[in-house]
């Protein structure tokens, strides 16, 4: 895991700079702009930096509060949010390779999900559990 918690400079560099070629190649303002023409495109490339920003400010203030398997879990949306705001600017500048790299960023978000239900891959593990710690979680 990266020691960083706070926003890497080089993703906010790269998603400005990406932010600029979108600005350059919609650069007839008054007829066409990138929320028109791609709608969807820019809406989720904004609420991915909105979600990255978010995590990385909970990430800061309670870095001390929370436990190992909630960081991975911080970690794991930080870059993937991160990941989807450059696939789909992507996407808005060099489509087949914003689809390619969209197509990564779904296997890869497949992987991650995956991997954090680990535990539970194995069904004898979780009837294990279930039967040490399910009585806890009853109402009775």
């Amino acid at each position: 895991m990266p020691e960083s918690h706070s926003a890497s400079p080089a993703f906010l560099f790269l998603l400005a700079f990406m932010g600029a070629v979108v600005a350059v190649k919609h650069g007839d303002w008054n007829n066409l702009h990138p929320l028109a023409m791609d709608n969807i495109a820019m809406k989720t490339t904004i609420i991915a930096v909105l979600v990255y920003i978010k995590v990385v400010m909970i990430h800061e203030k309670f870095i001390n509060d929370i436990g190992d398997h909630y960081l991975i879990i911080s970690y794991n949306i930080r870059f993937l949010s991160g990941t989807l705001a450059v696939t789909t600017m992507s996407l808005i500048l060099i489509e087949p390779f914003g689809w390619l790299l969209l197509i990564i960023w779904t296997m890869w978000l497949v992987k991650v999900v995956f991997n954090l239900h680990e535990p539970f891959h194995n069904i004898d593990q979780l009837i294990q559990f279930v039967q040490q710690h399910g009585n806890q979680y009853l109402p009775i």
